[in-house]
């Protein structure tokens, strides 16, 4: 049996620890993330926390409609056994009978197929396993991407772990190719400022003299760290400091 509960009526603890749990774990549908994220959501939990799938909703003249937050990639079905299609399909079909439209992004191991009643896409995520020495990985990267790093290496910029969450909003504000409302840069503040107060994420930047020219923030989970937000100058560009950015982070963790 699939029960939907609103978010007062979910064990946090519980939740959280199939979250934990799942073999496709990521910082997203844990309950503390999606309070900072999420204008409102819910859940379905299938018997007694067997498996658990969020989902974010708002209202708009009457009507509820699932979204996906902004820098919340993916959600769906989490469970610590195998989710199979079955499984996903029945999450997915129960979803239907609460919110009629909407969009709703599953994760990597919830994959359908075409369902009657949905328009199903598929996307790619990528993942880069970790666990190899930094070595094996720089071997791996293209021999453009290589050539970049060695670039952003001899140029002037330096690579820093001292960036506040204020600075990066700033060079997100100055660098942004759209054009988006305070309000939107005020949820990104927030965001991120919860996820700082939990120690859930690291800041790493480059400057050149000065100014911060690149910076990104990675969010950790459990197993994960998620590239979740970075900003680049033209002179960062010019100097392709986001590749030794990243690069830095591979290399430390």
């Amino acid at each position: 049996m699939i029960r939907f509960l609103r978010r007062r009526q979910i064990n946090d603890e519980r939740w959280n620890g199939v979250i934990a749990s799942s073999r496709h774990e990521t910082i997203y549908p844990y309950t503390w993330y999606l309070d900072a994220c999420a204008d409102n959501w819910a859940g379905y939990v299938m018997n007694d926390y067997e498996s658990v799938m969020p989902v974010a909703f708002r209202r708009k003249i009457g009507i509820k409609y699932t979204y996906q937050p902004i820098y919340c990639q993916q959600l769906g079905v989490y469970s610590d056994r195998r989710v199979d299609t079955e499984i996903a399909r029945m999450f997915l079909h129960r979803l239907r009978k609460n919110f009629r439209m909407g969009d709703y992004a599953l994760n990597e191991g919830n994959i359908l197929g075409d369902e009657q009643g949905f328009e199903v896409n598929d996307n790619t995520n990528y993942v880069l396993e970790m666990a190899a020495p930094y070595e094996t990985v720089y071997k791996k990267y293209t021999e453009n991407c290589r050539r970049n790093i060695k670039k952003a290496y001899r140029s002037e910029i330096e690579f820093t772990n001292e960036v506040d969450i204020d600075e990066v909003i700033a060079l997100k504000k100055m660098s942004d190719p759209n054009r988006r409302g305070e309000e939107h840069y005020a949820y990104v503040q927030s965001l991120f400022s919860r996820l700082n107060t939990r120690d859930k994420i690291r800041i790493f930047g480059a400057r050149l003299g000065d100014h911060l020219v690149a910076a990104a923030i990675f969010a950790f989970s459990s197993d994960r760290a998620i590239f979740l937000l970075s900003a680049s100058t033209e002179r960062g560009k010019e100097r392709r400091a986001m590749f030794l950015v990243v690069d830095r982070f591979i290399e430390m963790y």
